[in-house]
């Protein structure tokens, strides 16, 4: 399973940017879906929608804000510099008429200050020792363990990511 981890930071009365907000996590199959720009365009799109993103996402007219500011990990997949990433940037820019973009990276050893990174622990603590139904619609694999069904074995998945 690979997790997709969308932080929202909010700016609190006095202008300072907090640490707290909505947090988003999308779970894709490793073995299934590539790990690639798109997937965070859409993820993006997706969690503008969100109720729980209303406050830190939209303006009063129920409009995407109209400046936006990502920060990653610098990852392949997200990496700003790299063609495929700067062309889902342009995607988001266009479909949500921004005025500015702004896709930052965080420098090496820095993760702490990382607010994605500061909300994974607590959400890693509590999917501790979690096991996931793995055969809701039958089994998928032999038994050496290798795939026989790969549509059932997509089926069972999705499932699994109900829990």
């Amino acid at each position: 399973l690979t997790p997709s981890v969308y932080a929202a930071c909010l700016i609190n009365n006095a202008g300072d940017v907090g640490y707290s907000g909505p947090t988003y996590i999308a779970i894709r199959s490793a073995k299934h879906d590539k790990s690639v720009s798109a997937n965070h365009r859409d993820d993006f799109n997706h969690l503008v929608k969100l109720k729980e993103f209303n406050t830190a996402a939209l303006d009063s007219s129920n409009t995407v804000k109209s400046i936006v500011i990502i920060t990653v990990d610098g990852g392949p997949d997200e990496n700003p510099r790299f063609p495929k990433t700067l062309a889902s940037s342009i995607d988001i820019f266009k479909t949500h008429n921004l005025d500015a973009l702004f896709v930052l990276t965080h420098a090496p050893g820095q993760s702490a200050f990382n607010a994605v990174e500061r909300r994974m622990a607590p959400l890693s603590h509590d999917l501790s020792g979690l096991i996931l139904p793995h055969d809701n619609f039958g089994t998928h694999i032999d038994a050496s363990g290798n795939t026989i069904d790969f549509e059932l074995e997509k089926k069972n998945f999705e499932k699994a990511g109900e829990v």
